[in-house]
């Protein structure tokens, strides 16, 4: 999967439209249901600022394609798995569906299941985020907006202050 990003393949998975992905001859990869909450959880992971966020990235749309065209059977039960496990949080927080909920409780079930995986060491949860960060920089949006690219970035200093050059620049 890895080659495929460093070719650019990832960059076209940016475009497609809100639809339930289907893999051939097997059904829909992710509900309309989960897909609402895939957008809404990495919303939250990656919200719009003073940059466009997840959404406006099209990481959601990314992912979906990625389960269907790319993911092994492990890594669709893994993905779908942190849906699962975040709906099964915000049930039990707040009685409620995690796409129901207002956008802060939204952010603390996130923050709960980030915190209760990451002390788990759970390898299922770090690769999903992993991917929402790889369709976020991948993209267009996240590749121009939110990185700075230069064509040739100037004069090589070795330790700087973040905040002399504003981003990190894109490679």
């Amino acid at each position: 999967m890895g080659a495929i990003f460093l070719v650019g393949g990832a960059a076209a998975l940016t475009r497609f439209s809100r639809r339930d992905g289907v893999r051939a001859g097997v059904g829909p990869v992710l509900t309309s249901q989960q897909y609402a909450q895939l957008e809404q959880v990495a919303d939250v992971m990656i919200p719009a600022t003073d940059t466009p966020g997840a959404i406006a990235a099209g990481v959601p749309a990314f992912l979906r394609q990625l389960l269907t065209d790319w993911a092994s059977d492990r890594t669709r039960a893994e993905v779908l798995g942190v849906l699962d496990s975040i709906e099964r949080q915000a049930w039990s927080k707040f009685g409620a569906a995690f796409v129901e909920l207002p956008a802060p409780r939204r952010t603390e079930i996130v923050r709960i299941v980030d915190e209760e995986s990451i002390a788990a060491r759970d390898a299922a949860y770090s690769r999903f985020k992993y991917l929402v960060l790889v369709g976020y920089y991948q993209s267009e949006i996240g590749a121009t907006h939110e990185l700075r690219y230069e064509l040739v970035p100037g004069a090589w200093r070795s330790c700087l202050p973040l905040t002399e050059v504003g981003r990190a620049s894109a490679v």
